[in-house]
């Protein structure tokens, strides 16, 4: 049965997508079938950050006027379902109580990583609701971490299972909360801590995963993807 992890964040502008892409990704390299769902339906972006132009999106099957093999996209090694670019198409489109029917679609893959949007709206609670296990993206500020526990509470009362956290765009800086002061707040481990770094503005232009861009930079993904599959982490060469 496909497993289903989503990627959450409780403000927007913290990097949520780019830990959701790349993790996919390092799941791939594992030798899984991956597949990377939008959730985010109003402001959704997953099908730019991979230069896709899609005809058919998850709006489209949502609405029963497409099946869901015509809304998967292979791109690298995984497959991407993304949400529709356009404001119309959320016409009609119901998002609540979606886990069975996404179960049903992407029955076949191993894990899917359903990639959220920020807060606690309708899409995001979508999300937690269809979700078997989450991942909260911050980054090392109070006011980027203040909804994150607000939402780990939510969780908890949905039984939904909160694994942890990523750091993002983190600079080890005296101003910046630490990693552990910040898992003492959430009251949850820290999975990964994602390093700040310019080239992943230039591997967002390009249009290329972190892993597939400079591969060394984009270890910590590799090791939280080894950590979810029960695999032992090796170094890349």
């Amino acid at each position: 049965m496909t497993r289903l992890i989503g990627v959450m964040a409780g403000k927007g502008g913290v990097g949520k997508t780019t830990v959701a892409i790349n993790l996919a990704c390092s799941l791939g390299l594992l030798n899984h079938k991956i597949t990377l769902v939008d959730f985010n339906f109003i402001t959704s972006h997953l099908a730019i950050d991979f230069g896709i132009i899609p005809e058919v999106t998850l709006n489209n099957v949502l609405r029963n006027e497409a099946t869901i093999d015509t809304a998967i996209y292979p791109c690298f090694n995984i497959f991407v379902v993304p949400a529709s670019l356009s404001l119309h198409d959320l016409t009609n489109v119901e998002i609540s109580n979606m886990k069975p029917r996404i179960k049903e679609f992407l029955e076949g893959f191993d894990i899917a990583i359903l990639d959220s949007a920020p807060g606690f709206g309708r899409e995001a609670m979508a999300a937690i609701q269809s979700s078997d296990d989450v991942i909260f993206v911050v980054n090392p500020t109070m006011a980027s971490i203040a909804d994150v526990i607000k939402c780990r509470q939510l969780i908890l009362q949905l039984g939904v299972n909160p694994l942890g956290i990523v750091i993002n765009k983190y600079r080890n800086k005296n101003f910046e909360l630490k990693p552990e002061e910040i898992s003492k707040l959430i009251e949850l481990p820290v999975l990964a801590v994602i390093r700040e770094d310019e080239d992943f503005l230039k591997s967002e232009a390009a249009k290329i995963p972190m892993v597939f861009y400079k591969r060394n930079k984009a270890e910590e993904f590799l090791k939280l993807a080894s950590m979810l599959t029960g695999k032992e982490y090796k170094k890349p060469g």
